[in-house]
């Protein structure tokens, strides 16, 4: 029997999750975790094979625990489970070394597919309707996917500008030309639909990237 673990902060998922897997002897789901901190005691206690891992957590991002796991236990199978069904999100986690993605929405069957296949294969998981779609573009305004499309450098950038930082002092600090800071920060202000400083503040604390 596999053990199968989740870490997702909505109770009626975890629900959800143990009655599709309740009557299958091959999958056990082990336990549940709401953040990074009870995952990693989860998994010292049960040792689980998979990790069903939800990407927007209420505190944290599922990319930076997924990380954080793989550099830990890199033969963990971990499952990208969310309601995210963005291409550039599949193609993230995909690079991070992620075993699947499955969205919320899946049936029985489809769950126990993706568990049968990344406890027997090397090869990322991905739904067929995920295939088909993988090329859409979303057509809505979401603060998580704009937050997870925001470089490593533009993320930066933004800690600055939140810590009230003057574009020269962060020019010296990051080692850029003061037109390049302009140029990001105006870029950001574009890439996120916000209208000044203010705005970019307060997304930065909404979005704990302070």
């Amino acid at each position: 029997m596999h053990k199968v673990a989740i870490c997702e902060d909505h109770d009626v998922v975890v629900e959800g999750v143990k009655l599709m897997l309740a009557n299958n002897p091959q999958f056990l789901l082990c336990g549940h975790a709401k953040n990074e901190s009870e995952l990693f005691h989860l998994i010292d206690q049960e040792n689980p094979e998979v990790v069903l891992l939800d990407l927007n957590l209420k505190t944290q991002d599922g990319i930076h625990i997924l990380q954080k796991l793989k550099a830990r236990q890199s033969n963990l199978r971990v499952i990208i489970f969310t309601m995210y069904d963005e291409p550039f999100l599949i193609e993230k986690a995909q690079k991070l070394n992620a075993n699947g993605y499955l969205l919320k929405n899946t049936h029985n069957g489809e769950l126990v597919e993706a568990l049968h296949h990344v406890t027997q294969s090397n090869l990322f998981y991905l739904p067929q309707q995920l295939i088909l779609q993988k090329h859409k573009k979303d057509s809505y305004r979401d603060e998580f996917i704009e937050k997870m499309r925001l470089t490593e450098r533009e993320i930066e950038i933004i800690k600055l500008i939140a810590q009230g930082k003057p574009a020269k002092q962060i020019a010296e600090e990051l080692f850029l030309s003061l037109h390049t800071v302009d140029t990001h920060r105006k870029n950001i202000l574009t890439k996120l639909n916000l209208k000044n400083i203010a705005d970019l503040v307060r997304f930065a604390f909404e979005n704990h990237l302070l």
